[in-house]
């Protein structure tokens, strides 16, 4: 009988905060097994059916604990093993389900200014096809309506910026040793820093230097014809999901991101400070004394 093995460690999120990032700076330590699959999803999708409305074709999820189970079956001699799954952090679940199950594994989390983040999450959105709203602003504005309609939580961008709200339910259910809250500042301004407290948290060989020089998943808008058929392609997931790094120079696939995809307009600061004081201002005062961390420049 094969024996089953589990994560001791999960990145619960933010999304569009720099975990895919976390992720493959981890896979590349010897010690650390992180799952193929980089975000499997699962205890967001458990005893839930996902009829919710999402643009272009949904994922197939994993629907049992058998094939949950199965994503960490070639781990070896690994000590750290894990996943990340962005959409941990704001489900309402997710907290007592992973403890229920997986009572002793640690928690990592990266936390991004919540209108950054947002807005990022609004790019990546449109990016892929997937949200016909032109405007940022009317996106958030139509938010509310979205949720009681039952779409996605993808579209969720500002109510997943609510973080007192949602690291509370991991702080009651986790001990305070087991989780291991990141800054998405500190991990952009020095990545190997932060990489380097991560493996302390997990136990592994902290002197171990990944390659953090090239940031994964950063947002773009398509670019002429080839981006928006790259975006078609994607959106109806008929191009594979291929880290092209692995099998072509670097400056061949910046080429061609730089070819099918352009830079996105920059948020401005008004925008920014607006709507920090319109939504957040409590959350993040609460969020300091929570993670003891001063994040005085959010506001």
């Amino acid at each position: 009988m094969n024996k089953i093995i589990k994560p001791n460690f999960i990145i619960i999120g933010a999304m569009k905060a720099a975990t895919t990032s976390l992720y493959t700076y981890l896979k590349q330590h010897p010690d650390v097994f992180m799952t193929s699959i980089k975000e499997p999803m699962f205890f967001n999708s458990l005893n839930t059916e996902n009829d919710f409305v999402l643009k272009g074709r949904k994922t197939k999820k994993i629907k049992s604990f058998e094939e949950y189970y199965s994503l960490f079956k070639k781990a070896e001699n690994e000590t750290a093993i894990g996943e990340a799954s962005p959409a941990y952090i704001s489900n309402n679940s997710c907290a007592k389900l992973i403890k229920d199950h997986l009572p002793n594994t640690k928690i990592i989390t990266i936390l991004r200014q919540p209108v950054e983040r947002a807005y990022s999450n609004y790019l990546h959105a449109k990016r892929a096809d997937r949200e016909p709203i032109n405007s940022f602003i009317d996106a958030i504005n139509s938010e509310e309506e979205r949720i009681e309609k039952n779409w996605s939580s993808l579209y969720h961008y500002k109510e997943k910026g609510f973080y007192f709200r949602q690291l509370s339910r991991y702080f009651k259910e986790f001990k305070k040793e087991q989780i291991k809250v990141i800054l998405f500042e500190d991990i952009i301004d020095d990545p190997q820093k932060i990489t380097k407290e991560v493996f302390e948290f997990l136990v592994v060989d902290s002197s171990f230097t990944p390659d953090t020089s090239k940031k994964a998943n950063v947002a773009g808008k398509p670019k002429g014809v080839a981006g928006w058929i790259v975006m078609k392609l994607r959106k109806n997931n008929l191009i594979p999901n291929i880290e092209f790094s692995k099998y072509l120079p670097e400056f061949i696939v910046s080429y061609i991101f730089k070819t099918i995809y352009s830079k996105p307009e920059k948020i401005d600061n008004k925008t920014i400070n607006s709507l920090t004081n319109k939504y957040y201002k409590e959350d993040i005062k609460q969020l300091e004394k929570l993670i003891e961390r001063d994040l005085s420049n959010w506001l």
